[in-house]
């Protein structure tokens, strides 16, 4: 054999073997490129990966938790990943930090930048409120820079690399991301103590911890190695624009969208850390996202017509009438300004000029109606600001909800009948059948538990009615209908306006059912037919309270809601009992007529874990202990 007919043959073998390895986001999306499927031993090679990556068995366990039962959230994660995956590996290095962090957001988020946790963490990295305060984020009412994806994963970088600082282990640095780095530390200097090791997979953590750092190895085995699991024809979106404009705080998303040429909710999209969907009031600029084809017209226009068309706090004057609340209001918290009368000008002019109105004018400056201003004249008054805005909200909403109703659970009393359960609250039979999933009204059966939106009555007040003729004509007290209301004053009435002439109906204690939301964890090898039974409800409702689509879709570890129903009478359904020496948790049980599982429940404990002297246990209360 010729020397070239051998380097033919070297090269025919490589080929055929495989083409060189890559990573996501780089010359190629995966790994497994060649003709020879590898094993899945070596796509989890440690060399392919810059974080650490483990094929035990719980990290086997999340790559059929997301290739078989998940495969659906698991692409559209994918595809909505090439909107980001670009700037946050850019991001990460920079930081000195591995790229493949990413796929932390694939578990947290999965890469939906709407994402809110039942804790209400927020955005793409999952932020509670006081992390992301800790990295200057930003977050109030007006704006929650957790939704802004550049600043939050630099906020996300900083935390990396503070919590690396602390572990030097990026085991354990991922597992204090999700548990807190004092958990964590805690359960290290508990594993000392009992001088057993202190890496991420010897510690005991909370089961939601345990899943998480086997969930980031999984998808990002899964993410580098799509051709293995068989994930084809995923689009992936289109990478994020991050070339930032500065806007005069006076000019509002919808002007600024019509001077770009560009959709109102395409400028909103890229821009949802403004939570009002408008710029805030107390900067004199704000950043947002544009792209670049828009940036021409949007500069071309800013110079041509530097003034905006209108100012956008004009968009809360129908918010700010002129009650006598609203007024008080804006003394209280608005701005004080003092301007002087130009010449040419009257109390309607200025009043447009100053985004206010001639009767607050006239109000401030104690006006008569018919009184001229003269040229250089000082008047008062007060600039509407986010604080005068915030109360006047909090107010409406409130009233808003107070006429919206309230909900709660009653017993359907013996006899009753839909027709009457509606008319006493205030409600309709249609709604109760809704919210309650009956077919028909016949099917309501004494004793069941039935939701009820209990409403107030209300009128729409008629041209020219005042507090008091309404208060006599349905029997109420004036103080009544101001309370209701949020009336500060009688005079505070107007035409058309819903007035609340009779709060909701409230069941009486016997009538009155309480539900208390709790949180379970699933237990190794738990059905729902079996937690069902545990916890006194049926599979369908925890599967309609979980949004479960079939009963087979449990993973241990995953959190559960329960409602569980609480009696007026009810004491306290738990006490606390310390371990004494020698307590085992079935003496504990045998001595406080409960069972072993029970107590495995009620302290989130699992079967094997040992108990410590003094340690703290609940235990249930029995009427005859």
């Amino acid at each position: 054999m010729t020397l070239r007919s051998l380097q033919f043959l070297i090269l025919l073998v490589i080929f055929c073997w495989g083409s060189p390895l890559t990573g996501f986001g780089e010359s190629s999306n995966q790994i497994s490129t060649g003709k020879v499927k590898p094993s899945l031993q070596a796509i989890a090679d440690q060399r392919y990966y810059d974080i650490p990556i483990k094929l035990n068995e719980r990290v086997q366990q999340m790559l059929r938790y997301y290739t078989e039962r998940k495969h659906s959230i698991l692409n559209r994660g994918l595809a909505r990943s090439g909107r980001y995956m670009d700037m946050f590996r850019r991001e990460l290095r920079a930081w000195g930090l591995p790229q493949d962090l990413v796929f932390v957001v694939a578990v947290e988020s999965n890469f939906n930048e709407r994402s809110v946790s039942v804790k209400q963490a927020v955005g793409l990295w999952q932020f509670m409120s006081t992390t992301a305060q800790q990295y200057q984020l930003r977050v109030d009412p007006w704006i929650d820079q957790r939704r802004d994806p550049l600043k939050a994963t630099r906020a996300a970088a900083q935390h990396f690399k503070y919590l690396y600082g602390i572990f030097g282990d990026w085991e354990l640095v991922l597992a204090a991301y999700n548990a807190g780095e004092g958990r964590v530390q805690r359960a290290m200097e508990r594993a000392k103590q009992r001088k057993k090791p202190t890496d991420f997979w010897s510690l005991s953590l909370p089961r939601e911890t345990r899943s998480y750092v086997p969930a980031i190895m999984a998808t990002a085995i899964i993410y580098k190695n799509l051709d293995y699991f068989g994930i084809t024809g995923v689009a992936l979106e289109p990478p994020m624009e991050q070339s930032q404009f500065q806007v005069p705080v006076d000019f509002s998303f919808q002007e600024v969208a019509q001077r770009a040429g560009m959709p109102l909710d395409e400028l909103l999209t890229y821009n949802m850390a403004y939570l009002r969907e408008m710029p805030p009031i107390d900067q004199k600029h704000y950043t947002i996202y544009l792209p670049q084809k828009y940036q021409p017209a949007l500069w071309q226009s800013l110079r041509q017509y530097g003034e905006p068309s209108s100012h956008w706090l004009q968009h809360y004057n129908s918010m700010l009438q002129d009650t006598p609340e609203n007024l008080q209001t804006l003394e209280r918290h608005g701005d004080l300004k003092y301007v002087r009368v130009q010449r040419g000008e009257n109390l309607s002019t200025i009043s447009r000029k100053y985004n206010t109105t001639i009767t607050r004018l006239l109000r401030w400056n104690r006006i008569p109606k018919n009184q001229l201003l003269q040229v250089g004249q000082r008047l008062k008054m007060y600039v509407v600001n986010r604080k005068v805005l915030e109360d006047v909200r909090e107010k409406n909403q409130n009233l808003e909800e107070r006429i919206r109703g309230t909900q709660f659970v009653i017993r359907v009393p013996k006899g009753a009948t839909l027709s009457e359960l509606a008319e006493r609250y205030h409600t309709n039979i249609k709604e109760l059948m809704t919210i309650n999933r009956l077919r028909s009204p016949m099917d309501l059966q004494a004793g069941q538990s039935l939701k009820i939106y209990a409403r107030p009555k209300t009128i729409q007040v008629p041209q020219g009615a005042t507090l008091s003729n309404l208060a006599q004509r349905y029997d109420v007290s004036v103080k009544e209908l101001m309370a209701w209301n949020n009336l500060a004053a009688p005079n505070a009435l107007q035409a058309n306006q819903t007035l609340i002439i009779a709060p909701p109906p409230e069941p009486t204690s016997q009538q009155l059912v309480q539900e208390k939301q709790v949180r379970i964890r699933v237990p190794q090898g738990a059905t729902l037919s079996e937690l069902a039974e545990r916890y006194n409800v049926t599979v369908s409702k925890l599967m309609e309270w979980n949004n479960l689509k079939s009963s087979d879709s449990l993973l241990a570890g995953q959190q559960l809601t329960v409602f569980r129903e609480i009696t007026q009478n009810n004491k306290a359904t738990h006490r606390i009992i310390q371990v004494r020496m020698g307590d085992t948790l079935w003496d504990i049980a045998r001595e406080h007529r409960t069972s072993v599982e029970q107590l495995l429940v009620l302290n989130d404990l699992e079967g094997n874990e040992p108990l410590r002297l003094n340690q703290k246990l609940k235990v249930p209360v029995r009427p005859d202990i």
